[in-house]
């Protein structure tokens, strides 16, 4: 399982990072509207859409809005929508720990609440990676990575040395020693990326507790995802990606990471905000 998770990785992810990296703009916004087109088949499918014009539906209310926002110069609805971003994801933080499986719910019922969480979650982070690639391409290809060495440092140290779970009542294979072992990951990535890049001291500061910020945040996007899979009784989201089961299941943390990071580096003023049409 796990060999197939890396070659998939290598022979997916790969070609993707070089095209964040060296590809324009325009290419970068038609990869993430076709990665939320099928993220939101998914998800649409977990909340149990009845159909495939429901999915359908929620997959234009999703890639059209990031498509438009996408090839706009940015405006003051692009930072109403990174705020009402950071809004939901906090609000997400404050609920994980009060979460216990519905025991009367019914696999593959509609759920109109986790429908619209869909559009809330998908829509400011697909406008965020299109945003964030147009100031600074690398930048994208950091938070690619550092998303995914928070991910396999967690499950490294997790089987390694995983004793007290971390979310029982959403994802029970979680530990809190695997979430130690992915923020350690991140630190020693970002303190590594911050010296090849010359950062100032205050701003390397600034910029690897924003990491190490970020690698959290991805857990809050992964363990909704569990609950989405949890409430429609579904090991994965899907099956096209394989030993990893469907998009969603690979780009979860990246939906709450995303917005948050972008939130982060314009307030910390570590890249130029750009000018709004206000």
């Amino acid at each position: 399982m796990l060999r197939q998770r890396v070659l998939t990785a290598l022979a997916l992810g790969l070609p993707a990072l070089a095209l964040v990296a060296w590809g324009p703009n325009i290419a970068v916004l038609a990869l993430v509207v076709l990665i939320l087109a099928l993220a939101s088949w998914e998800w649409a499918g977990l909340a149990g859409a009845p159909g495939t014009p429901a999915r359908v539906l929620l997959g234009a209310a999703v890639v059209i809005p990031v498509a438009v926002l996408g090839s706009a110069p940015v405006a003051g609805l692009h930072y109403l929508l990174l705020a009402l971003a950071l809004v939901w994801w906090l609000v997400v933080l404050l609920v994980l720990p009060f979460y216990r499986e519905h025991e009367a719910r019914v696999a593959g019922r509609f759920n109109a609440l986790f429908t619209v969480a869909g559009i809330l979650a998908l829509v400011p982070a697909g406008m965020a990676l299109v945003w964030l690639h147009a100031l600074a391409p690398l930048l994208v290809v950091y938070l690619v990575v550092l998303v995914g060495l928070a991910d396999t440092g967690a499950y490294f140290a997790g089987k390694s040395f995983g004793r007290n779970p971390l979310a029982p009542h959403i994802s029970p294979g979680k530990t809190r020693e695997g979430l130690f072992g992915g923020l350690l990951t991140v630190l020693a990535f970002a303190i590594v990326v911050a010296a090849v890049w010359g950062l100032a001291p205050m701003d390397a500061l600034v910029f690897v507790l924003l990491s190490v910020l970020i690698g959290l945040v991805s857990v809050v996007g992964d363990l909704f995802e569990s609950i989405l899979k949890r409430e429609a009784d579904a090991k994965d989201s899907g099956s096209l990606l394989p030993g990893h089961g469907g998009i969603l299941d690979r780009f979860d943390s990246m939906i709450a990471a995303a917005p948050v990071f972008l939130a982060g580096l314009l307030w910390l003023a570590l890249i130029p905000v750009p000018a709004t049409g206000l």
